[in-house]
């Protein structure tokens, strides 16, 4: 089962990218894809 995950800001420019690309790098290193 994998699991999903929603990002939400409260505007743009909030960070909610920089927060997606430093989850997929965690789960990259855990070896996960």
């Amino acid at each position: 089962m994998s699991a999903a995950y929603f990002i939400t800001g409260t505007d743009t420019d909030a960070g909610k990218t920089t927060v997606a690309a430093g989850l997929l790098h965690a789960a990259r290193l855990k070896g996960r894809s």
